[in-house]
C-alpha cells in the first residue's frame, strides 16, 4: 500500500514540473467528471465527432467550467481547445479563480475584463487565450487554483481543451475518469444516496492519448473517505486500448464499508505503476432517520429551501432548520390593506419530517419602514419614552407581533427577534434597539408564555449591540442568544464556548442558551481535483467539523444549525464558492463525508447531556450522556494541528470504537488517535459519569512540564501565575504597561478571568489576553490606537530556578487580523529586579509563517527570561504563538 502511494504521488510531481496539461478530461473521454455547472438538458457528450479521441462536449447554451487547477500564482497562463460551430458564431472563455467573490471582485468572472473572445466556423479550429494568474490571495481563497469557463452564442463543440499550452496536450498517456451509471441523482428522493450494503456499478473510461496500443490493468477499490485506507479488495480486468481509443468497463462493488468512501479506478502498467488514476465518492446513510415528530431537544440542523431538503435532513437527523419558511412582517404582511397571511402548509411538512424551525420576525412589513432607519414609522420613540413600557400602546409590529405568535403558538418554533441586527443601522441607536429589543420579547411572552425567545448577533457572544442589550436589563426577558460565523474547518472551541458562557453570566444571562444557527464553512468534493477554496481538502473539512460540533457542545453550546445545507434542484453552485457556501452535496450533486458524519453525529450525541471534557496529552475526550440510544459515549480526536498521532491507554475492557462514518468494531485497548484529526467514537453501556472518573487522571493539566534540568510549557495552564513545580515558579505570564519593555516594574502579572490570562486594566478590544494550551504560548496583540495609545501586549516569562547557563529554542509566529504592517518583532529579554536587557530580536513575517529560534544565556536563580511580541505600528492587532519551546540547563 505505501509504495502504490509513493508511486502516484511521484507521477503527480512530475506532470505538474512538465507543466503540460493541468486540467483532467481535457477530452471528455466517455464521462464529464472534472467539469462543472452541467445541464444534461444543455451539455451532452458526442461520440464519433471528435477532434480528439472519440468524444466532444456540445454545449448548446449557457457555460461549462472545469474543475479547478493550480497555477504558479503571477504566472501567464494559457488555455486552448478545439472548437467549431453549428453557425458561426462568437465563443466565449474566462479564467476565473475558483471561488466567485474574488473572480467577480477582480473583474475575472462575469465580466468584460476577464472575457476573451474569438470567431469560429463550421471547421474545427484551435484557439488559445492567455491570462495572468495575478489574483490576490483571500482568506476563503488562499491558493492560486483557477478554473476555465467555455461558452458561446450558438451551438458549439469543444474538445481537447489544454490548460498551460497552446497546442493540445494529453495530462496522461492513459486517462482514467470514473463514473457511475447508478447514482440515482439530486433531485431523486434519494439524492444520490445509496443503502449501507448496497451493490453498486462502477465505471472506468480509460483513454489511450499514445500512438501505440497499450494493455494496461483496470482496477477497482473502495477507500475511506481520506483516500488512504482500503475498504475492499481490488478487481481486477485486463484491457488492450488501441491509440486515440477509450474502453470502458463497469464493474459492481457492494458498499460493505458505510458512511462516503471512495471508488478509485486506476490503470496499470504492465511494469505494476499507476499510469492514472480517478477518485468517485459513493455514500450510503449508516444510521437513517424517519422522525416524525419535532423533539426539542435534537441538537443540530441546517437551514433549507423547501421538501427535498427537508426529507434529506430527516435522513441525516436533523431536527432543526432556520430559513424555511421565510416568516418575517414582510412576508406575513405584505400589504396593509389586505388581512396577514400565514406559512401553516409548510410548518406541516416540517413537523411531518420531525423539523422544528425558526421565526425570524424582523423586518417589519416594508410599507411602515423608512430606507436607513431600522425602527417603523409608527415606533420613532426617544430611549426615554414611557411609550417602550407601555404594552397597551399597539403598533404595527405589535400587532403583526402578537398575531403571528398566536397563530404559530404550540409549534415547534422559536421566535427570534432578529437576524444580524449589527447589519440594520442600528449603530446610533443603541439605546432604542434594546428598547425595541425588549418591548418584542415581552410581546411573544405576553401572548404565549412558554414561548422561546432569541435574539441573535454576527460573531461571538454577545456582540456590542447584544451587549447593550443586556447591559440594560434585556437578559431576564431572553431565553436564546445565537451567533453566525464563517471559518474554514474549526467554527470554535472550548476556551471560545467558554468566553461566551462567562460573557452572559456576567451579563445577568446564566440561564441563556447559546445556540449556533447560520454559516460555517465551504466544504470542496470528494472527487480529486484541486481544492476550490480555503486550504482544506474535503476529508480535513470533514474531521475538523465533526471535532468541533462535539467540542463545543460538550462545552455548552446547545445547537449547533448550519447556514443552507444544499438547494431544491442541484447541491452547490458557484455562487457558493465565495466561502460561505455551507453544502453538504458538491457542484456534482454528489454528498460530501459531511453528509455520513452528522448522520453519526445525530446517532451518538443529538439527544445528548454533556458529561466532561478531558484533554490527555496530544488527544480530546469530549464525554456525553447518549440519551437517544441510552449510554456513554466519547467523542475522542487528536489536537487541532498534531504532528504526530495520540494514544491513550483506555482503562476499559468492553467498549466499541466507531470511525466518523458510522463503521464500528471492538475497541483496542491502545487507542490510536490520528493526526489528520479523524474522530474515534467510543461507547459501551456505562453511563458517562463512569467514563469522566476512570479516565480523568489522564488529563493533561496533571502532566509534568519539567524533566530534570529541562523546561517546557505545560499541556495545560489554568489560574495560577506564576505556575510552579516543586514548590518553585517557573512560568509567568505578564501584562506590558506602560509598554517600555526595558523597565522591570513595567511587567504585571495577568490576572486569570475564567477562560484566559487577561488584563483587566489598560486594555483595548480584549487585548492583551494570553493563554497556555496543547504546550503553547498563544497571546492576542494590539499596536497603539487612534485615543488609546500603547502597544497592549504581554510576556512569556521563564523563571530560573537555578543559576547556570540555559539553552531556549522553539518557533514562534504570528497571525495579523487587523492592519497591514508587513512585519512584526518577538523581543527577548534578560531581566533581573532593575531591568529588561534585549539579548535577540526576531522578525515575523504576517503570513502566519513559522520562525524558529535558539538561544544561549546565562541567568542566576529567580532571573527571567522574557519572550516579549512588539507591536509598534498604528493600526495592527494579531495573535502570536510559541510552539515547541523548551528552555534547558545546561551541564
Amino acid at each position: 500500500m505505501m509504495k502504490f502511494v509513493a508511486v502516484l504521488l511521484m507521477s503527480s510531481a512530475l506532470t505538474q514540473a512538465a507543466g503540460t496539461n493541468l486540467l483532467r478530461n481535457g477530452s471528455f473521454e466517455g464521462g464529464l467528471l472534472y467539469w462543472h455547472g452541467i445541464d444534461t438538458n444543455k451539455h451532452t457528450l458526442v461520440r464519433g465527432n471528435a477532434r480528439v479521441g472519440e468524444f466532444s462536449l456540445r454545449i448548446e447554451r449557457g457555460a461549462v467550467m472545469s474543475a479547478p487547477f493550480v497555477v504558479e500564482r503571477g504566472a501567464q497562463v494559457t488555455a486552448s481547445f478545439w472548437v467549431k460551430a453549428e453557425q458561426p458564431c462568437e465563443v466565449r472563455a474566462q479564467m476565473p479563480p475558483s471561488a466567485r467573490e474574488p473572480g467577480q471582485k477582480s473583474r475575472r468572472l462575469w465580466a468584460r475584463e476577464g472575457t476573451k473572445t474569438a470567431r469560429v466556423g463550421t471547421d474545427w479550429q484551435r484557439v488559445a487565450f492567455t491570462w495572468p494568474a495575478d489574483v490576490p490571495p483571500e482568506s476563503f481563497w488562499p491558493n492560486p487554483h483557477y478554473m476555465l469557463q467555455i461558452e458561446a452564442g450558438k451551438p458549439i463543440l469543444v474538445d481537447g481543451v489544454t490548460v498551460g499550452s497552446a497546442d493540445w496536450v494529453p495530462r496522461r498517456e492513459i486517462e482514467v475518469v470514473a463514473d457511475c451509471p447508478d447514482l440515482p441523482g439530486y433531485t431523486s428522493p434519494a439524492a444520490n444516496l445509496f443503502e449501507r450494503g448496497a451493490t453498486v456499478r462502477v465505471t472506468a473510461h480509460a483513454t489511450n492519448h499514445g500512438n501505440e496500443p497499450r494493455a494496461v490493468t483496470l482496477r477497482w477499490q473502495l477507500y475511506d473517505y481520506e483516500g488512504n485506507q482500503p475498504v475492499s479488495e481490488p478487481t481486477d480486468k485486463e484491457v488492450t486500448i488501441l491509440p486515440g481509443r477509450t474502453v470502458s468497463e463497469t464493474v459492481p462493488l457492494k458498499l460493505i464499508h458505510a458512511g462516503c468512501v471512495i471508488a478509485r479506478v486506476a490503470a496499470i502498467s504492465n511494469r505494476q505503476s499507476e499510469m492514472d488514476h480517478s477518485d468517485f465518492p459513493l455514500t450510503s446513510l449508516p444510521y437513517p432517520k424517519s422522525a416524525t415528530r419535532p423533539d426539542w431537544r435534537e441538537r443540530f440542523g441546517g437551514s433549507l429551501w423547501g421538501p427535498h431538503l427537508a426529507l434529506q435532513q430527516q435522513k441525516i437527523g436533523f431536527g432543526w432548520t432556520r430559513w424555511y419558511p421565510h416568516m418575517n412582517g414582510q412576508d406575513h404582511w405584505p400589504k396593509p390593506d389586505e388581512p396577514m397571511r400565514f406559512f401553516d402548509e409548510a410548518l406541516d411538512l416540517l413537523q411531518t419530517r420531525g423539523i422544528s424551525t425558526h421565526c425570524v420576525l424582523y423586518p417589519p412589513p416594508r410599507w411602515i419602514m423608512e430606507k436607513g432607519n431600522p425602527l417603523p414609522k409608527d415606533m420613532r420613540w426617544p430611549a426615554d419614552d414611557p411609550r417602550w413600557d407601555d404594552l397597551s400602546v399597539e403598533t404595527v409590529w405589535d400587532k403583526f407581533v402578537k398575531t403571528a405568535v398566536a397563530h404559530y403558538k404550540g409549534r415547534s418554533i422559536v421566535f427570534e427577534i432578529e437576524n444580524e441586527p449589527e447589519l440594520d443601522h442600528w449603530d446610533h441607536l443603541k439605546d432604542e434597539y434594546a428598547r425595541f429589543t425588549i418591548r418584542t420579547a415581552r410581546l411573544i411572552k405576553q401572548t404565549a408564555p412558554n414561548a422561546r425567545v432569541m435574539v441573535n448577533n454576527v460573531y461571538a457572544i454577545p456582540s456590542a449591540l447584544n451587549r447593550h442589550l443586556l447591559e440594560k436589563g434585556g437578559a431576564k426577558y431572553i431565553d436564546i442568544i445565537s451567533w453566525h460565523d464563517y471559518h474554514e474547518g474549526w467554527l470554535a472551541d472550548a476556551t471560545a464556548i467558554r468566553r461566551m458562557r462567562q460573557n452572559l453570566d456576567a451579563l445577568g444571562g446564566q440561564h441563556i442558551e447559546i445556540w449556533f444557527n447560520e454559516g460555517w464553512t465551504f466544504t470542496n468534493t470528494l472527487v480529486d481535483e484541486p481544492p476550490a477554496c480555503t486550504r482544506l481538502t474535503s476529508a480535513q473539512s470533514c474531521n475538523a467539523m465533526a471535532d468541533s460540533v462535539a467540542e463545543m457542545t460538550v462545552n455548552g453550546q446547545e445547537k449547533t444549525i448550519l447556514f443552507h445545507t444544499g438547494y431544491e434542484k442541484h447541491g452547490m453552485s458557484f455562487w457558493d464558492y465565495s466561502g460561505p457556501g455551507t453544502m453538504l452535496w458538491d457542484w456534482y450533486g454528489y454528498p460530501l463525508p459531511l453528509v455520513a458524519a452528522w448522520n453519526v453525529l445525530v446517532h451518538h450525541i443529538g439527544l445528548s447531556k454533556p458529561v466532561a471534557f478531558l484533554r490527555p496529552p496530544g488527544a480530546n475526550l469530549c464525554i456525553f450522556d447518549d440519551l437517544r440510544n441510552n449510554r456513554g459515549v466519547i467523542i475522542a480526536y487528536a489536537d487541532r494541528d498534531a504532528k504526530t498521532d495520540a494514544t491513550i491507554e483506555l482503562p476499559f475492557d468492553d467498549l466499541t470504537a466507531e470511525d466518523i462514518m458510522g463503521n464500528a468494531s471492538p475497541a483496542p485497548k491502545t487507542l490510536t488517535l490520528s493526526k489528520t484529526g479523524r474522530p474515534v467514537i467510543l461507547y459501551s453501556k456505562a453511563p458517562g459519569r463512569l467514563f469522566a472518573d476512570a479516565l480523568a487522571a489522564l488529563d493533561r493539566k496533571h502532566t509534568r512540564f519539567v524533566t530534570g534540568n529541562t523546561y517546557r510549557l505545560p499541556g495545560i495552564w489554568e489560574k495560577d501565575n506564576p505556575i510552579l513545580a516543586d514548590g518553585s515558579p517557573i512560568w509567568r505570564l505578564d501584562q506590558l504597561w506602560p509598554d517600555n519593555p526595558v523597565m522591570a516594574e513595567n511587567y504585571i502579572p495577568l490576572p486569570w478571568n475564567g477562560t484566559d490570562f487577561k488584563a483587566a486594566r489598560h486594555n483595548h478590544g480584549g487585548q492583551p489576553h494570553a493563554r497556555v494550551e496543547n504546550g503553547a504560548f498563544i497571546a492576542g496583540i494590539r499596536a497603539p490606537w487612534s485615543g488609546n495609545p500603547g502597544q497592549k501586549t504581554c510576556a512569556l516569562v521563564f523563571i530560573a530556578p537555578k543559576t547556570g547557563v540555559y539553552l531556549a529554542n522553539g518557533i514562534a509566529r504570528i497571525k495579523p487580523w487587523e492592519g497591514g504592517a508587513k512585519k512584526f518583532k518577538l523581543g527577548i529579554y534578560k531581566k533581573d529586579t532593575q531591568r529588561a536587557v534585549p539579548i535577540q530580536m526576531l522578525e515575523l513575517p504576517r503570513d502566519n509563517s513559522p520562525v524558529p529560534f535558539e538561544i544561549r544565556v546565562e541567568l542566576t536563580t529567580g532571573h527571567e527570561l522574557v519572550f516579549l511580541p512588539l507591536l509598534s505600528d498604528w493600526h495592527n492587532a494579531g495573535t502570536v504563538k510559541i510552539e515547541d519551546l523548551t528552555v534547558r540547563l545546561l551541564d
